[in-house]
């Protein structure tokens, strides 16, 4: 994701601008109070783009009413800053504290603006547990998410593998921890074994995706669906009943219900 030079302003820095800046001050992400003050016309809302944090980013599930915006500029942005006035204006009251490569007006590292457009998946470095949402519309985010995008499986059956216990208990022992918590970097990102089931169970997978995103987004219990997306995905890696125990201590299904099972 992108990397800010200052996205707001921390205690130090409004100090040092003095009293007419306070804490949390938007610089390169604003709030909709800070975007409707700026007054943009149409081409400098063009820099403007939908900003997401955690709070709308969960497991599964992305909701698209963000509450935050990034000031979407590039290296170039310097040849054409004038372009922007009001931006300009803006940015140019932070020129003290700014310190990007790209300083006063670009993004410290604004990244290929393709991973944050269309269908794909994010997924949170840190976390308890690992976290992959799937999103469909636009959506901008720091350096704390990776961007998945691939052409090689659809996203949706993608998201239900990455999401299950099986790719978990991959993640702990062959990618970062840190205590007990997980640090999903691009190396593990990239070594996760997947596997290419025939379109009729990719299509069971993603019925499933939808469902679960579904319920989600009306904040319904999805406890039991994601413990069928555990099931299934042992069934798909073909692991025993005793591999499975491993993977889960806390698998509920008996070894007669679990060899029985079929995708």
């Amino acid at each position: 994701g992108i990397v800010f030079p200052q996205n707001k302003l921390n205690k130090k820095s409004a100090k040092k601008l003095g009293d007419n800046y306070k804490l949390n001050d938007g610089v390169f992400q604003i709030n909709n109070n800070e975007l409707n003050e700026l007054c943009l016309d149409k081409n400098e809302l063009s820099l403007i783009k939908p900003f997401y944090t955690s709070t709308e980013l969960s497991r599964f599930y992305g909701n698209e009413n963000n509450k935050e915006w990034v000031i979407y500029t590039e290296s170039d942005i310097k040849n054409t800053i004038n372009l922007y006035p009001n931006i300009k204006t803006h940015l140019d009251n932070f020129s003290e504290i700014i310190t990007s490569d790209n300083q006063p007006y670009g993004l410290h590292r604004s990244r290929n603006e393709r991973f944050f457009q269309g269908e794909k998946i994010f997924s949170l470095r840190k976390n308890i547990i690992p976290q992959f949402t799937y999103t469909n519309f636009d959506c901008y985010v720091s350096q704390t998410f990776y961007s998945i995008k691939t052409d090689r499986f659809n996203l949706q059956y993608l998201t239900v593998i990455l999401n299950s216990k099986l790719i978990a208990f991959w993640l702990r022992y062959k990618g970062k921890m840190q205590g007990s918590n997980y640090q999903i970097d691009k190396e593990p990102l990239l070594n996760i074994p997947l596997k290419m089931p025939n379109t009729i169970i990719q299509n069971t997978f993603m019925l499933l995706a939808n469902k679960i995103i579904a319920d989600k987004k009306n904040e319904d219990d999805t406890i039991a669906l994601e413990r069928q997306v555990d099931v299934m995905v042992c069934k798909l890696y073909e692991l025993t009943y005793a591999e499975v125990l491993i993977v889960d201590e806390e698998f509920a299904m008996s070894e007669v219900e679990y060899n029985n099972f079929e995708l």
